[in-house]
């Protein structure tokens, strides 16, 4: 293959975080791109989640971190209690950078803006149909019957991921974890009390399972909250949507009964409880094939037990941007070398993902629960120097 000085198209599939964050990156390099995603745009789509400081970092590099701020809120640490409401630990983690919660339709604008004004246009209801090859360029062919011809191919399309189905036919569903992941915006009135909850992601332990909230909005005090439920049986997305919210709300005061506040209240005044059923991708054998690269959640979805898929994707769209703006190498040597710099520290934050949704999972009893409550605070020390590995990662390494 042709060596990366003369490249100079990208087709980037999927509208997310991890292809728009490319965009900027390559467009900066003085590549052209276009950007292809499935679904309609559709404005404050979804929950909440955080921008972790690994991820803030990139967005600090792309000069939008503050506008991501000023939409959100700063955390900058941890705070568990168990199930009655005893606080087990506070966790600081700022010395690594601060992080943001924010809801994922804010993110998505201050995303869409940037690359707007970079003069990059999504193009939407696109979906990917084929991939193959005319001479030197890689054709992505739609459904609609309409192709784009580019240098190289991107899959930044998410965990039901249409490139990786295409690249590597046998990897093509993700694996379902068993777990729902659950959860909404409390109602405008429900405050919550206690000092500092509403500058750190705030967590519930339980005999079995465990409850997580924080404060999702900078203008009005806003609670988000999120839990992952075991589900046995795989549910399709509209069988999930199917579930009738007064249901929704009896399985959730089943599995927190008894537990602390703010949790009871939570739950009833939510409007609209969000549900998807949890997906993550197994180790993939390689992450490119040909002109094709997959990166983000096509590439390496995990549980959001981990706290980092958004912030890892936009790790892979900073690195990979970076490696095309500065070397001259073939296209085959760019994949390989970013395969080499991510996929230890991915795989490893997965693996941390997968165990912490296995250890919610165990049920504790009341002598279970009474050891690991005086037990957190001797290894709070170790969960501390875990995150801020994460969080200090070297943006290019």
């Amino acid at each position: 293959m042709e060596n990366t000085s003369a490249r100079q198209r990208a087709i980037i599939i999927g509208g997310g975080i991890a292809g728009p964050a490319l965009a900027l990156v390559l467009r900066r390099a003085g590549i052209e791109v276009q950007i292809f995603e499935a679904y309609p745009r559709v404005e404050g789509v979804g929950g909440g989640f955080q921008i972790a400081p690994n991820g803030m970092r990139v967005l600090d590099a792309l000069g939008l971190a503050s506008a991501v701020a000023v939409g959100g809120r700063t955390a900058d640490g941890f705070t568990f209690v168990n199930h009655h409401g005893r606080v087990l630990g506070t966790m600081r983690t700022d010395r690594s950078g601060k992080a943001v919660t924010i809801m994922r339709g804010a993110f998505y604008r201050v995303l869409l803006d940037a690359i707007e004004r970079a003069g990059i246009a999504v193009q939407y209801g696109k979906r990917l149909d084929t991939v193959s090859y005319e001479g030197d360029e890689v054709v992505a062919q739609f459904a609609d019957g309409r192709a784009a011809r580019g240098d190289f191919l991107v899959g930044a399309d998410g965990v039901v991921s249409r490139v990786r189905a295409l690249v590597l036919p046998e990897y093509a569903r993700p694996r379902y974890t068993g777990m729902l992941g659950i959860g909404g915006l409390a109602g405008a009135d429900i405050a919550v009390a206690g000092d500092g909850l509403e500058r750190t992601l705030n967590f519930v332990l339980g005999p079995r399972l465990s409850f997580g909230y924080a404060r999702m909005t900078a203008a009005e005090p806003r609670w988000g909250w999120w839990c992952h439920l075991p589900q046995e049986q795989e549910l399709s997305r509209s069988e999930l949507q199917a579930i009738r919210l007064e249901e929704l709300r009896e399985r959730l005061g089943q599995a927190f009964a008894g537990w602390c506040e703010p949790i009871g209240p939570f739950i009833a005044s939510t409007p609209t409880i969000l549900r998807t059923a949890l997906y993550e991708v197994p180790s993939l054998p390689t992450w490119s094939r040909g002109r094709v690269i997959l990166i983000g959640d096509a590439a390496h979805a995990m549980s959001p037990a981990g706290g980092q898929g958004a912030s890892l994707a936009l790790e892979d769209a900073m690195l990979l941007g970076h490696l095309f703006a500065a070397t001259a190498r073939p296209l085959g040597d760019v994949f390989a070398e970013f395969e080499r710099r991510r996929r230890k520290r991915v795989e490893s934050i997965a693996a941390v993902a997968r165990s912490n949704d296995e250890r919610s999972l165990k049920q504790l009893g009341t002598v279970g629960c009474w050891m690991r409550d005086r037990a957190f605070p001797l290894f709070a020390p170790l969960l501390r120097r875990g995150l801020e590995k994460q969080y200090g990662a070297a943006l290019i390494e």
